[in-house]
């Protein structure tokens, strides 16, 4: 079993992204855009709700302060900001979701900080140690294996993911040495193309690894 995730309220202002919620309901979990990166407050109630509708996890999707670049653009944060940005954009999802009986359970990481946390050990347990001072239950996705087993040591919970994209195959990524727990993906023809294969099951914070 794997579970498929895809992000959610990429949006800001007049700046819709309109693909975003039709790949969303092949997903079994979806990140929500946390404000910093993109997700203005009408994006994220519309990603909620969505999320409370078809009954699909859900999780912070959260990134540096750069609306301008997307997110794309590394920042030298010290150890406090940046534990200060993660916290701030987790907060942001919780206590939105919490006006509607729901609760996050992931933290998916976007663009430049994404990359940071997957090749820099020190932003990868800032990050880790942030997430952890919100909730240890919560778990972080990550794409680096070896990242993956350095924030385990933290005593978070971490979820392996791999993309997807139109050179990938279910069977591919069952034959992977290190299989996901969870595959992310970024178009409608993709996630589809899965689906078709297997049925998504969402990660349960409790149980991270007993997906397969």
């Amino acid at each position: 079993m794997f579970d498929f995730n895809s992000d959610v309220a990429q949006g800001y202002g007049v700046y819709k992204n309109t693909d975003e919620l039709e790949i969303a309901k092949y997903a079994s979990s979806i990140n929500i855009s946390a404000g910093l990166h993109s997700g203005d407050p009408i994006s994220i109630r519309e990603a909620l709700l969505f999320a409370k509708e078809r009954n699909v996890a859900i999780g912070a999707h959260i990134g540096y302060p750069d609306i301008q670049g997307f997110g794309m653009r590394k920042m030298n944060l010290s150890k406090p900001e940046l534990e200060a940005v993660v916290i701030y954009q987790i907060g942001a999802i919780e206590a939105y979701a919490k006006t509607m009986d729901m609760s996050i359970e992931h933290i998916r990481c976007h663009g430049a900080l994404k990359d940071s946390v997957n090749s820099d050990e020190e932003i990868a347990l800032t990050v880790a140690n942030a997430v952890k001072k919100v909730s240890p239950w919560l778990n972080l996705f990550v794409q680096s294996y070896e990242i993956k087993q350095l924030i385990e040591n933290t005593g978070l919970k971490v979820a392996y993911e791999v993309d997807f994209d139109e050179n990938t195959s279910i069977r591919q990524i069952r034959e992977l040495p290190n299989k996901p727990d969870t595959i992310h993906f970024r178009k409608l023809e993709d996630i589809k193309r899965a689906y078709d294969v297997i049925k998504p099951t969402p990660i349960n914070y409790n149980r991270v690894q007993s997906q397969i």
